[in-house]
Formats: structure tokens, C-alpha cells, sequence
């Protein structure tokens, strides 16, 4: 069927059908929606019509039905009144946290049905906090009759936490309509704008925590300005207080029971030496409260106070009990260290003990003298200006003012010192525990010793009401001026005039000569200086050794901000500090045949300066001495000390020989060389002799030319003898030969010819005659003396003929008693008392053993290894004290021999010499077979042979090595070389006793089973011979 709705338009805008017209099927339902919107208030009324036909409008309509149309438009209207902030919201302000504010809603119906509302909050966008818990809404919900007066809801804000909104929808107002439905319907969800914000309480305290006072002068005040700021947004309330009594750990947590604590109303608080005020108030916003703090400290250390500033409305995790806040302050009195080792502590410390040497190796230019109470200025030339830089410390906490003067030592004039000591600065005012340094000057005038006295004096503060002891710091203050000392140590000869001298020998052309040249630092201070050399005739030399080149220094130049030079650089100079050489080695190589002169000029820092004088010879003369015994050293003469008398120094002549010290009837002889140095001339040479005791071998002899001979002098006296530089003449000519050139011969007067001649003699049966040897001295071959060429060379002869003589302290030498195999030592000392060497050796002796009461037959250890085998003896070579025990077994347990013992001392030969006895009654025995092994000696010397210098001492060690029991003496005999007839030779008696070790039952019972025992000979006494 179809059908049409009709009268749609007649309802208006407000309807709207889904559709107007339509076919539906047999037995279907067809839904047709009809919507409504309301857009007026008001009541309509209205009928349309169903109109039903067949598909094609065939019958036309052949049902109609009416259908009315009701409905009827209301407004919910809820009207909310509230205190609106600038923007419109619901505003609470600024509170403090943990406080609570409230606003109150007006709520009316002014619909024409009942309505509800329902109030609920949302986070919404918080920046920060729980917002279900800071607001509270009275009534939550409730019901709204149309036309009634208007209810009261109340909004409470109670924040438990720092929170800010502005403007935020976070509540929200349901509005419910009852008419619609059951349950009603919720037509509307009004939001709320809330403002609102939570704080604490923002404080700012300055100066922070803890407040120093610091050091205080005992008796004085000080005050310092606490500020208490307001940095929030409302005004909180202050309480100064103590810290609280002990609370339970609830009661500390609980934050409003400290905000609770009543308040003082005192207006100041004094704890210890502080007293603080206000100790209570109320700051508004941005606004400040000064508090001063007072502090008078007492009794000196340090103080210490701990209070507590108590601000309301402050976060209760933040020190729940308050700020706290230190005072501290420490009450001392002004003190000045007066320990040396701080005051001087750039300078060494020392006692006066060896106060000489002190000064002298002292570093620095100061030292301070303990046990005088003394600083000294050490090394300070005349002149010159030396500084000395004393450390003032303040001991305490608090600055200190402290007065410096210096003063001359009492009863001597100021003036004395007015332009020696200088000080700076006079005054000083020192931080506490901190110090200054006073600088004193010390510029010597003269060479002489200068004294004054240091005070440092404590200024005491004025401020302070305590009066106290004025404190100081006095000492003396020395100093010396020394002048530059140089001194020529090497060489020690001086002239007449008094200046050192360098004396070369007299040397042939083209030779050299080296000399040392040592110059010395004896004074105090360091020393500045140079060495010039100054020779017109260029033959003499000199050069640094190691001391000198260290001793070199080369100034640099000085430059100005622009770099270049500023002034012309010191020439290079040597620089020895006290006690230091400089060593060279002065050349002579003459190149004149004539006396050579030269001077070393030595300039000395502070206008003094030294000569040296170097004095040579050249020669070039034809018959020289060479190789003289000595020579091959620098001559004693050229380093001789003494003072020449001499207005002209002449060289040192090289034809001195010394025999040194000689034996009475003893032959000494020495070797030298003549050298001919013409390269043509013939030299004819004799030795004219003065003195018998002196021979010369060759005595007369030929030079050829360009040749040199070997000259022996022989020396023997019967008789004591000194000879003192007596002068042996050698005459010496130019020859000419008689002969031809191929006959000529070197000849001197050594030269023999050996010939055999017939005798008249034969032996029975012999066919020729015997002949014998015939020596004849070979003839000087004829020549000619040229004309004025004689001349003679003096050659200086000394010797020190002399007999040996001794001093013996002691004859008689008793040694402790000493265990086997063990050794003791003891020593005595002989003495060299004559002029010559004394050569001694000790020759062997004989040992004597001396009976003993309470000993039985002596115990040998060659005795001993007569009964041990081959392996015992072995052993008995590594281990001398298992040897001791073991020979012990075996002798208590062989049979004794039956024949008796002899009663008197039987003497034995050294056992060095002693030949190695077996043992007869043993001797069957193919386990003990005899072993010839010799004994160590019992008694040695040390050392055994040697010399002793004339003047001097020799130590002996005698040394005493038992290896029986038993009571021993030795006969020591010294023999002495070239004694006096009438003087014997010196004897030492020597004693000593051997004894057996202590007795190890343990040991001797390990031993029996085989165990090793080690008992290595130790020695009691360990010296060496030396030589006084």
C-alpha cells in the first residue's frame, strides 16, 4: 500500500519529518521518525493527516487517520552568583599554605521545573599540587525548587601545599533536569573559574650562617647587623630562640607545633658573649628587619653560640624547628712568636760551639748564635752593603702593631751604628696568624766587628679595657767587614822584597818546565779577582787545571727595554768562595840563552792586587848533566819554602844528587848521564875529587860528539856521616885527535884489554907452556886540549849516612786464655828514634810449653790425627771443632801408654817446623794409618818484614792459635839491619794458654750418631798492622 503524510508544512521549522511519503509492503512495518526542535518557549499544538491508498491510486484514498502533534518548550535557568575576581573567576587570593579561605556560591532556580545541580572538580591544568584535597564544596548536590530565594553553596580553599591557579575551570556545576526522565538528565555542566594561590613564607637571611666575629682583643666590642628579609608575598612573624629541649620524634615532625611555640615578647636575647636584639617581630612583604648582634668576649678561646630563627608560615620540611644560625668569635690576646727557628728561618741556627768554623763554612751571608742570643752578618765586605730579613709572626688571631727600632749595646755611643745598621720599616702593623718581615742593612766601614741590638715591641690595643704586659723580640745584631784576602798558597818561596817566587830550573834551549801556581781563598768572604801574565820575552806560560776552570765565570752583558747593550760586560774574572784554590801550571821553555824574568799579576777585588815573580834560565852549553836521580820530578828547590836574601834570584840549578838515607858500610851508588852536544867537537871530561868518600866511575873519559855516557857515583862510610851539599868539580875541555879518523876510539878510563901470554911454567907431560890472563887498561889515544876551552861543571852532592836506631815499649806479651782453634790477638809498637829507614824481620821462633798441675799429658791435635782415619781427617779439615770433640771420644777411649811421664818440661820445635809423628802402637791398624800433616804455628807475627821511615812507628799483631790444652811461651827474635855493634837485636816474649771449648752433652752426643755440627773458629780480635 502507499502513503502520504499531509499537513506537514502546516507544522513549521521547528519539525522536520525522515520522510512524507512511501509504499509498504504486504504484512511490513514501516517507521516513520518525526523530529523536534526547540527553539521557542512555548506550547504548540498541531494535527496531521494519514493518508493511505493503493500503489497506483487506483481506488484513491481509502483510509484516513488523524494524528495530533503536542509539545511544549521550557528553559532550565540556573542562575550562580559569586565574588568574581578581574577576570571573572571565582577568586580566593593569595594564602598561606595550611590556612583556609572561603567563598560562597548564590544558586537559584529561576525555571519553571525543578532542576538539581552537582558540583565536581577536575585537575584541570595545574601547575602544581593535588587539587582534590585544597577545596571543599558545601552542599556537594542538592535540589533547586523553581521560584524559590536562592541557595548558599560554600567553597572553601584549604591548601596543604604551595599551589597557584589563575583562572582555571576546575569546578564544575552540573545542572540536572528532573523533568526529563527518570533520574533526570543532565542538561547543562556549568564550569567554574577558580584563582586562587597557596605560599609559604620566603625569607632571606644575611650575612648566611655561621657569623664570625673572628678574633677579638680581649676587653674590646664588636657588633654585627643580621637582615632578615621579607622576599613572599605576605608578612610572617620572627622568634630568635635558644635550641629547644629534646622532643619526641613526633612532636619534631609536627610542623604546627613549632609555629604554635609561644612567642617571646623579650626584646633582647643574650647567649654567652652574644646578645642579640629584636630577638622577635613581623616583616611585611619586601620589607627588612635589622638585628644586631653584640658580642664582648671574656676569658680567651674561642666562643661558639648556635640559635634559631623561628619564621611563620614556613615550609615545615625546612628545619622544622627553626633556622639555625652559628655565632662564633675567638677572644685572644696580641702575642709575637718568639721562636728562633721562625724568626730566623732563612738563616742556619747554631750553638757557639766552634763558632770560628761556623762562620767560616756557614752558606748565606748570615747565621744566628743560639746560646748568645746573636744573629751574625758573615761575609760582608768593607764597603759593600749586605741585607738581613728577620720574620715578625703575630702568634695570635688579632692584628698586632709592632714597633721595630735599633739601638747601640748599652754604654756605647748611637753613633757608633747611625750609618752601619739601617733598618726598614720601622713600624709595622702585622694580620693575625700571619707575619712581616723587618729588613736590617748592614754596610761595614772598616775591618772591624760591629754590634747593636734588635727590639721588636708590641703595641698593646687600645680599644681593650684589659691591660696586659707589653711583649718583646730583642737580640744582638753583629757583623764584621772583611776585606778580600788572596793568598799564594803554592809556591811558599818569597823574595827579599816579600812577593812569592817561581824559580825554574836552568834549562837547555827548547826544554820546558811546569810549575804549579795555587792561589787561596783564607778569608771569609768570596773573593773576586784575574791573572795577567807578563813576560816581554814570551817564554813563559801558564794554564787552569780543573779548580781554576771551575772557579771561571764570564759576566753578561746587560740590556736595556730596547735590547741593546747598556753597558760594556765585565772582562772574565775567577771567583773562590772561603777555603777554595785555584790551581794552574806555569810553563818556562826558554828560548834565550840568558836568565829570563816574568811576573803574574794577580788584581784582587777592593783595589789590592799580587805579584808572583817567575824566574828561568836558558842555556845552550855543549857538556850537560843529565838524568839526574830526581829530575824526572819537579826539583825541591823549585817548591821550596823559605826567603830568598838574594837581590837577584837566579834559577835553580839542576846538579843536585841526593843519596837520601844510607847504611853505615853500606855501598849506595847512583846513575846520571854527560851528554856531549856539540854536534863536531870532541869533549875530554875528569872528575875532580875532594872528598875520598865519594868515587866516580868513569873518572876520565872521551865525549864523542852528539853522545852521552852513564856516570856511577858510589857512597860508602865506615862511619856516620852527614853530607850537606858539599861541590864536585868536573873539569871539561875540547880535543882534538893526533890520530886519522878511522883510528880513533871512545875511550874512558873503565876500558881493559884481555890477552893470554906463555909462562915459563908446564904441567909434567904437557907439550905447551901454561898461559895466564893479562888485563891492561886501554891508553887515553893522543889528542890535544883546544885553546880556551876549558872550563869545569860543578855537580852538589848530599847524603845521610847513619846507624839504625829503635824503641821496643814492650818485651812481654800475655794473651787471654783462649779456647782451641780460636784466635787472639794483641799488639805492640816499635819506634824508628835514629835518622834512617830501620828494615827489620821477625825470624822463626821457638815454642816452649809450660808444665801444668792439673792438666795431664798434652793434647796435640797431629797427636790427634794420628788415630783418626782418612774420612775423620777429611772432616777434620773442613770442621776444626767437630775434630776437637771426636778426638776427645777417641782418646778416653785408647789404652794409655805405659810408660811414665817425663817431670820436666820437655822443649818442642815451632810446630811450623815440627815433623808429623805417627803413632807406633797404632800402627798395625789398617783403619789408623799416620798422616803427615803439620800443625798451624802457635804464635804469628804481623807484619813480618818491612820498613820503618825514620820518626815513625810500626804496629805488630801477635796472634795466638792453640790446638792443645796446655800453657805455651815463645821466644820472638827482630832482626835489626844496621845496628851498632854495641845494640842487639830486640826480643819479644810472647804467652799464651789453650784451653778446651765448654762442653755440649748435646753436641757430643750428635756427634756420636753421625749429625753435623758446625763451629766455624771465630776470631776475638780483628786488626791490621799500620804504619804511624
Amino acid at each position: 500500500m502507499a502513503w502520504h503524510l499531509s499537513g506537514l508544512d502546516d507544522l513549521g521549522d521547528d519539525f522536520s519529518a525522515s520522510q512524507g511519503r512511501g509504499i509498504v509492503g504486504p504484512r511490513t512495518d514501516f517507521e516513520v521518525k518525526l523530529d523536534f526542535k526547540a527553539e521557542k518557549i512555548g506550547i504548540t499544538n498541531k494535527m496531521i493527516r494519514l493518508e493511505v491508498s493503493d500503489t497506483e491510486n487506483i481506488l484513491g484514498i481509502v483510509q484516513a487517520e488523524t494524528i495530533k502533534v503536542s509539545v511544549e518548550v521550557y528553559d532550565v535557568n540556573l542562575s550562580i552568583n559569586m565574588p568574581e575576581g578581574p577576570d571573572g573567576s571565582l577568586e580566593f587570593g593569595t594564602i598561606n599554605v595550611l590556612d583556609n579561605k572561603q567563598q560562597v556560591l548564590s544558586l537559584q532556580n529561576k525555571g519553571l521545573y525543578d532542576i538539581e545541580y552537582s558540583f565536581k572538580l577536575t585537575t584541570g591544568s595545574a601547575k602544581r599540587g593535588d587539587l582534590e584535597s585544597p577545596f571543599t564544596v558545601r552542599p556537594q548536590g542538592a535540589v533547586l525548587k523553581a521560584s524559590r530565594p536562592p541557595v548558599k553553596v560554600e567553597v572553601l580553599f584549604h591548601p596543604t601545599t604551595e599551589m597557584f591557579l589563575e583562572s582555571k575551570p576546575i569546578l564544575l556545576c552540573q545542572v540536572i533536569d528532573l523533568k526529563s526522565g527518570q533520574g533526570g538528565e543532565t542538561v547543562a555542566t556549568i564550569p567554574v573559574r577558580v584563582s586562587a594561590r597557596a605560599v609559604y613564607s620566603k625569607d632571606s637571611i644575611e650575612p648566611a650562617s655561621p657569623i664570625d666575629f673572628g678574633a677579638m682583643v680581649k676587653g674590646t666590642k664588636k657588633r654585627q647587623v643580621l637582615i632578615v628579609e621579607n622576599k613572599g608575598t605576605l608578612s610572617f612573624k620572627f622568634l630568635i630562640h635558644r635550641a629547644p629541649p629534646l622532643q619526641s620524634s613526633q612532636q619534631e615532625e609536627s610542623a604546627p607545633s613549632v609555629r604554635e611555640r609561644k612567642r617571646s615578647t623579650q626584646a633582647q636575647l643574650t647567649a654567652g658573649v652574644f646578645t642579640v636584639s629584636p630577638c622577635s617581630g613581623s616583616v611585611g612583604p619586601g620589607g627588612q628587619q635589622k638585628i644586631t648582634v653584640d658580642c664582648s668576649p671574656g676569658a680567651e678561646g674561642k666562643c661558639e653560640e648556635q640559635l634559631y630563627i623561628d619564621i611563620s608560615n614556613r615550609d615545615p620540611k625546612d628545619n622544622p624547628l627553626g633556622i639555625p644560625f652559628t655565632l662564633t668569635a675567638e677572644s685572644c690576646l696580641p702575642a709575637l712568636v718568639e721562636d728562633v727557628t721562625s724568626i730566623f728561618e732563612q738563616y742556619p741556627i747554631h750553638s757557639n760551639v766552634n763558632l770560628r768554623q761556623t762562620l767560616q763554612s756557614v752558606q748565606g751571608n748570615g747565621v744566628f748564635i743560639r746560646d748568645d742570643n746573636k744573629f751574625i752578618f758573615t761575609k760582608v765586605q768593607v764597603g759593600q752593603r749586605a741585607t738581613a730579613r728577620f720574620k715578625i709572626s703575630n702568634g695570635s688571631s688579632v692584628p698586632c702593631d709592632v714597633v721595630l727600632s735599633i739601638k747601640a749595646l748599652p754604654g756605647e755611643p748611637h753613633s757608633l751604628i747611625s750609618n752601619i745598621f739601617k733598618l726598614d720599616p720601622v713600624e709595622m702593623s702585622i694580620p693575625g696568624l700571619s707575619h712581616a718581615f723587618a729588613t736590617v742593612t748592614f754596610t761595614p766601614e772598616q775591618k772591624e766587628d760591629y754590634q747593636c741590638t734588635f727590639t721588636a715591641s708590641l703595641v698593646s690595643p687600645k680599644s681593650s679595657s684589659v691591660k696586659t704586659k707589653p711583649q718583646q723580640l730583642t737580640f744582638t745584631v753583629s757583623g764584621e767587614g772583611h776585606v778580600p784576602q788572596v793568598t799564594v798558597e803554592c809556591p811558599g818561596l818569597r823574595s827579599k822584597r816579600g812577593t812569592p817566587v817561581l824559580r825554574f830550573r836552568r834549562l837547555l834551549l827548547g826544554d820546558s818546565q811546569t810549575l804549579p801556581l795555587v792561589l787561596r781563598n783564607n778569608g771569609i768572604i768570596p773573593t773576586k779577582f784575574t791573572v795577567h801574565i807578563m813576560d816581554d820575552k814570551g817564554v813563559f806560560f801558564m794554564k787552569g787545571r780543573q779548580s781554576a776552570l771551575r772557579a771561571f765565570h764570564i759576566a753578561d752583558m746587560e740590556k736595556d727595554s730596547t735590547g741593546k747593550a747598556k753597558k760594556r760586560p765585565e772582562k772574565p774574572y775567577l771567583l773562590l768562595e772561603h777555603g777554595q784554590s785555584a790551581e794552574f801550571d806555569v810553563f818556562f821553555k826558554p828560548t834565550l840563552a840568558q836568565r829570563l824574568e816574568g811576573k803574574i799579576r794577580v788584581p784582587v777585588s777592593g783595589n789590592s792586587e799580587i805579584d808572583i815573580e817567575l824566574v828561568g834560565e836558558g842555556h845552550n852549553d855543549d857538556f850537560t848533566l843529565d838524568n839526574l836521580p830526581g829530575l824526572a820530578e819537579d826539583s825541591q828547590e823549585s817548591n821550596a819554602e823559605g826567603n830568598l836574601e838574594d837581590d837577584i834570584i837566579e834559577a835553580v840549578r839542576a846538579n843536585h844528587i841526593k843519596f837520601g838515607e844510607c847504611a853505615v858500610g853500606e855501598l849506595c851508588d847512583k846513575t846520571f848521564t854527560v851528554t856531549n852536544r856539540s854536534k863536531e867537537e870532541v869533549m875530554w871530561f875528569e872528575w875532580l875529587l875532594a872528598d875520598a868518600l865519594f868515587q866516580f866511575s868513569p873518572k876520565v873519559g872521551h865525549l864523542q860528539p852528539g853522545c852521552a855516557k852513564n856516570i856511577r857515583v858510589t857512597l860508602k862510610s865506615k862511619v856516620p856521616v852527614t853530607i850537606k851539599r858539599p861541590s864536585v868539580n868536573c873539569k871539561v875541555a875540547k880535543i882534538k885527535y893526533q890520530l886519522p879518523p878511522e883510528e880513533v876510539y871512545d875511550w874512558d878510563d873503565r876500558m881493559r884489554t884481555e890477552k893470554w901470554e906463555d909462562t915459563t911454567e908446564r904441567l909434567p907431560g904437557a907439550r905447551w907452556p901454561l898461559k895466564r890472563r893479562v888485563v891492561k887498561a886501554v891508553p887515553e889515544p893522543p889528542h890535544t886540549i883546544v885553546e880556551r876551552s876549558s872550563h869545569e861543571v860543578e855537580l852538589v852532592l848530599s847524603a845521610q849516612v847513619d846507624y839504625a836506631e829503635f824503641k821496643l815499649d814492650t818485651v812481654e806479651v800475655q794473651l787471654k786464655q783462649t779456647e782451641l782453634f780460636q784466635t787472639e790477638i794483641s799488639t805492640f809498637r816499635m819506634s824508628n828514634t835514629g835518622n834512617v829507614a830501620l828494615k827489620y824481620c821477625w825470624e822463626e821462633n821457638l815454642e816452649e810449653e809450660i808444665p801444668s798441675k792439673s792438666s795431664g799429658r798434652p793434647f796435640s791435635s797431629t797427636q790427634t790425627r794420628d788415630f783418626l782415619s782418612s774420612t775423620a781427617e777429611d772432616l777434620w779439615g773442613r770442621n776444626h771443632a767437630r775434630l776437637v770433640q771426636q778426638a776427645l771420644l777417641l782418646e778416653s777411649t785408647q789404652p794409655q801408654p805405659t810408660q811414665p811421664q817425663p817431670t820436666q818440661p820437655q822443649p818442642s820445635l815451632r810446630l811450623s817446623k815440627q815433623l808429623c809423628r805417627s803413632s807406633k802402637g797404632l800402627s798395625s791398624s789398617p783403619e789408623f794409618s799416620p798422616i803427615p800433616v803439620k800443625d798451624p804455628p802457635l804464635f804469628s807475627i804481623e807484619p813480618h818484614c818491612g820498613t820503618i821511615p825514620a820518626g815513625r812507628n810500626q804496629i805488630f799483631c801477635v796472634k795466638f792459635f792453640p790446638t792443645r790444652v796446655g800453657e805455651f811461651k815463645a821466644e820472638m827474635l827482630c832482626r835489626l839491619l844496621n845496628l851498632k855493634p854495641s845494640q842487639k837485636s830486640p826480643r819479644v816474649f810472647v804467652m799464651g794458654k789453650g784451653c778446651l771449648p765448654k762442653a755440649d752433652l748435646k753436641c757430643s752426643t750428635s756427634l756420636q750418631k753421625g749429625e753435623t755440627q758446625s763451629s766455624k773458629p771465630k776470631k776475638k780480635v780483628q786488626r791490621s798492622a799500620k804504619l804511624e
